[in-house]
Formats: C-alpha cells, sequence, structure tokens
C-alpha cells in the first residue's frame, strides 16, 4: 500500500483554457526531488503528471485539472517566493516579452533565464524541454505553459549566438 505523504497546500489562482480563473490551492511535495526544501509550483507544474491536484477555495471541492489545459498559475502574494520557484538558479539574461495565449489574453513581464553562455536568447530558453516558465509581470509571477502560448513578442532584438573562440571551427 502506498504511504500518504501530508502536503502542501499553496493559494493559487488558475486559468484553464476558456475558463475564468479560479482561486484556490495546489498541493506541493514537502520535500523536493532535487534539492532541500519542499517542492515548488514551478517544479510540480513541470512534473510528468498529467493531472495536479487542485483545492477550489469557492467550496472546498478537490479537482484533477488537466496540466496541459492550465494557460497559466499564479501565485497569491502571501505565498513565499521560494515556494514559487527555485531561488537558487543565476539569471544569465532578462528579456522583455508579451505573451499571447491561444485564449486571446495577453500579458507582458519579464524572462530571467539561465542558460550556457552558447545560448542567450529568449528562443533558447522557450525551446526548453520544461512545459512551464516565469513570467514576471506588474501584476506579480505567472507560470505560464507553453502550450497555451500562441506567440511571443520580443521588445528588445535577441542578442546575437555567441560566436566560438578562435582556434575553434564550431562543429
Amino acid at each position: 500500500m502506498p504511504e500518504f505523504i501530508s502536503k502542501l497546500r499553496v493559494a493559487v489562482r488558475i486559468r484553464q483554457t476558456g475558463e475564468e480563473p479560479v482561486d484556490g490551492f495546489l498541493l506541493l511535495l514537502p520535500q523536493a526531488e532535487f534539492h532541500r526544501g519542499p517542492e515548488t509550483i514551478l517544479e510540480r507544474l513541470n512534473a510528468t503528471d498529467r493531472l495536479i491536484p487542485f483545492v477550489r477555495r469557492s467550496d472546498g471541492a478537490t479537482l484533477l485539472v488537466g496540466r496541459p489545459e492550465l494557460e497559466w498559475v499564479a501565485a497569491a502574494r502571501t505565498v513565499a517566493a521560494e515556494l514559487v520557484l527555485q531561488q537558487s538558479h543565476f539569471v544569465t539574461h532578462e528579456e522583455r516579452v508579451a505573451v499571447r495565449f491561444r485564449s486571446g489574453e495577453e500579458m507582458e513581464g519579464l524572462i530571467q533565464m539561465e542558460l550556457p553562455e552558447m545560448l542567450n536568447r529568449a528562443s533558447d530558453f522557450l525551446n526548453g524541454s520544461d512545459d512551464f516558465f516565469a513570467l514576471l509581470t506588474s501584476a506579480g509571477t505567472f507560470l505560464v505553459n507553453k502550450g497555451q502560448v500562441l506567440h511571443t513578442r520580443l521588445f528588445e532584438a535577441s542578442p546575437l549566438p555567441i560566436a566560438p573562440e578562435s582556434g575553434e571551427s564550431g562543429y
């Protein structure tokens, strides 16, 4: 019989495809798999689970929401930053963008990226393997589902790829 693990409840607002935003709670593991401390909301969203438990605030009902159908998730302002996304990453580049969702909603914000030297553009970051990324906006941090993004507009030109050191062939 599987062992029951008590979860952390974190206050969030979610928006699913074609629905109005809903307030409630996501359930996080008290110990993350790859670092000390609890699982973050971003880690929960980028896990392989197809369905994520969500407790609706209005009536306390537990819903298993389809991860691919989430447009975005925003933590309540009272949620500690270390429960939203891992604070130990090193930001190597930032870009201002406007994200347009399939639903037509658009939001502007800042993408903070941790990328190796040879990958330094928003396109490199957004083409990464994670399904969700953090978008810092004036209204707070939104965890955006790449699969629900119609397009992302860059406000500034992305930097050119870094050229190989002299003497390197580039292959």
